[in-house]
C-alpha cells in the first residue's frame, strides 16, 4: 500500500486551528472506521494533515468528510485549498520545500513541538505510519542543505521525532539496540 498525504490550509490563513481537538478526534476515528487502515491527523496552526495508506486515492472521501465535520456553512472548496499527494517520493518533495519556508520563520519551534506532541498521542493507533514518515523527516533532514536555513534546527526536530518512536518501543531489548544504533550513527 502506498503512504498518502492531504494538506489542507485555510485561503485566509487566521494563525488558528482549523478545526477543534473533538473535531480531529472525530474525523480521525471516521476516516479510520471508512477506510480501514491508519489514519493520521495533525492539527497546526498552519493546517491539518492527514496521513494514510491505500491502493486507492481517498482523497475526496476525506475531502467530503472534512466538509461535514468543519464546514457545516459554507462551501470547503472556497475557504480551504488542498494539496494532495499520492507517494511517498511526492510527500518528500512538499515536505523538503514546507521545511525550507518553515524553518526561516519563528513559529519552527511552536509548530515542531506541537507535531511531535500529537505525534506522541497517537503512537499507539499509527505506528506503522509514523515509522514510515519518520523515514521521510530523515530523508528530508539529510538532504537540505540550503544557505539560510538553521540546520540545527532540522534536525533537532528529527532527533525528536526518533525520540517518539522510540521511547513508544516496547520491548526493552529492541529499544537498547536503536538507541546504541543512532549513537554509533551520530558519531560517524
Amino acid at each position: 500500500m502506498s503512504l498518502k498525504y492531504l494538506h489542507i490550509n485555510e485561503k485566509h490563513h487566521k494563525k488558528q486551528l482549523i478545526i477543534s481537538h473533538q473535531q480531529v478526534i472525530i474525523l480521525k476515528n471516521f476516516l479510520t472506521e471508512l477506510m480501514k487502515s491508519e489514519v493520521l491527523v495533525i492539527n497546526t496552526n498552519l493546517g491539518l494533515e492527514i496521513y494514510y495508506e491505500s491502493m486507492y486515492d481517498c482523497t475526496q472521501i476525506i475531502k467530503d468528510t472534512f466538509a461535514i465535520v468543519a464546514c457545516k456553512k459554507c462551501k470547503t472548496e472556497d475557504k480551504y485549498r488542498f494539496y494532495d499527494f499520492q507517494n511517498e517520493q511526492e510527500i518528500q518533495l512538499f515536505m523538503d520545500t514546507a521545511m525550507q519556508k518553515l524553518a526561516r520563520m519563528p513559529l519552527f519551534t511552536s509548530y515542531t513541538k506541537s507535531m511531535l506532541g500529537q505525534l506522541n498521542a497517537q503512537f499507539e493507533t499509527n505506528r506503522r505510519l509514523i515509522g514510515r514518515l519518520l523515514e521521510i523527516w530523515h530523508e528530508v533532514s539529510s538532504n537540505i542543505r540550503y544557505k539560510g536555513i538553521n540546520l540545527q534546527k532540522i534536525r533537532d526536530f528529527r532527533n525528536d521525532f526518533q525520540a517518539v518512536y522510540i521511547n513508544n518501543v516496547e520491548n526493552d531489548i529492541l529499544k537498547e539496540l536503536f538507541m546504541e544504533m543512532l549513537e554509533k550513527k551520530h558519531l560517524n
